[in-house]
């Protein structure tokens, strides 16, 4: 019998455990990046070459007074969100206090959004959620409290465009002014989100008491199952985690759990061709959360500050995060751009964030 330890994801963030898993096949893989300029799709990626795209630079830090750190967004190496029980600014060197005040009651946000992941289209409109409120802004410091039904994460790909998704199958549309729900097809509770264009959206959820995985596309019209989640050959694999970017018009998604999987355009869904590094031995494997900023240009994280990174060619672990000794210790919110990528989390009980630059 499959035996899973449970990890908490929040949105496409995670706290990692260690899951057993069997020893699964490894499909052949081949996958390409072109240059795409759009916002939140796929980057130019000249660093993803060689093994020059692997050279992270990693510094670690703790917030004073923060526990419990999920939410995450890098605009620039210098310019990162952290959600805590209040929200943070890392300008390079400190941490300091975002004003984020709620509209109508003039009530500070600060102190109160423990466990709220992030997504946002810049430093003006963004979105903060968890459980069943949503917190959005289009000032950058005054939120409106929209109540939209059981929220894990949110997605869009533009401010009058955004996808959230909940428990017991719950989504709904935002557009702009207001929530709609809309029919998943599913009653199974869903963890993470993400897509390339309005037409092209994923979600999905890993239940540990169940066992049971679920993978939902969006195309524009209807949300469907996808076939690899109806056949129930990702159950093992405990997914819980989506990502995808757009190259020059071909759209790439990549889903993670215990074990990694791609899918090109309408090509079928594969596993990488290399390790990722997770596996334990002995059929047990690291829960994983995966983020990037291109198809070659990968993040794969978990437990005990287990990070990996996917070139196109080769999985590298960052030896100089692990630590399996460390019980309290693990990534919660991952978040990339360009040469920078943010993982934060827990660590000995207190705040935890490692941030890994890469040269221009």
């Amino acid at each position: 019998m499959l035996k899973i330890i449970p990890f908490i994801f929040a949105g496409f963030f995670l706290m990692g455990a260690m899951s057993s898993c069997k020893k699964d096949p490894v499909s052949s893989h081949c996958d390409t990046c072109k240059t795409d300029t759009t916002h939140h799709q796929c980057d130019t990626c000249n660093l993803n070459k060689d093994s020059l795209a692997h050279a992270f630079t990693w510094k670690e830090f703790s917030i004073s007074g923060e526990s419990n750190l999920v939410g995450v967004w890098v605009f620039g190496q210098n310019d990162i969100y952290i959600v805590g029980n209040a929200l943070w600014h890392f300008d390079g060197t400190n941490f300091t206090n975002v004003p984020a005040i709620r509209n109508g009651s003039n009530t500070t946000l600060n102190g109160a959004l423990s466990g709220f992941s992030i997504f946002a289209f810049d430093k003006i409109e963004f979105w903060m959620v968890s459980g069943s409120i949503a917190f959005h802004t289009s000032d950058g410091k005054y939120f409106d409290d929209i109540r939209p039904g059981n929220v894990n994460a949110c997605w869009g790909s533009t401010p009058n465009d955004v996808f959230i998704i909940g428990n017991s199958g719950h989504i709904a549309h935002w557009d702009g002014t207001k929530f709609t729900d809309m029919p998943s097809g599913t009653t199974k509770d869903l963890s993470s989100v993400w897509g390339t264009s309005h037409n092209d959206v994923w979600a999905t959820g890993w239940n540990s008491s169940a066992g049971t995985t679920v993978l939902l596309h969006y195309d524009g019209l209807s949300w469907t199952e996808d076939q690899f989640s109806t056949s129930g050959k990702i159950n093992q694999y405990a997914i819980g985690s989506v990502w995808a970017c757009d190259s020059a018009g071909v759209p790439t998604a990549v889903m993670a759990g215990t074990r990694v999987f791609h899918k090109t355009g309408s090509g079928p869904w594969r596993a990488d061709t290399s390790e990722v590094g997770n596996s334990l031995g002995s059929g047990n494997y690291i829960g994983i959360s995966v983020t990037g900023g291109t198809s070659s240009d990968l993040f794969a994280v978990g437990g005990w500050g287990f990070a990996s990174h996917w070139n196109g060619k080769t999985w590298k672990k960052y030896d100089t995060l692990f630590d399996i000794n460390n019980a309290d210790y693990g990534a919660q919110g991952i978040s990339m751009n360009g040469n920078t990528i943010c993982i934060v989390g827990v660590k000995g009980g207190g705040s935890w964030v490692a941030i890994g630059t890469r040269k221009q």
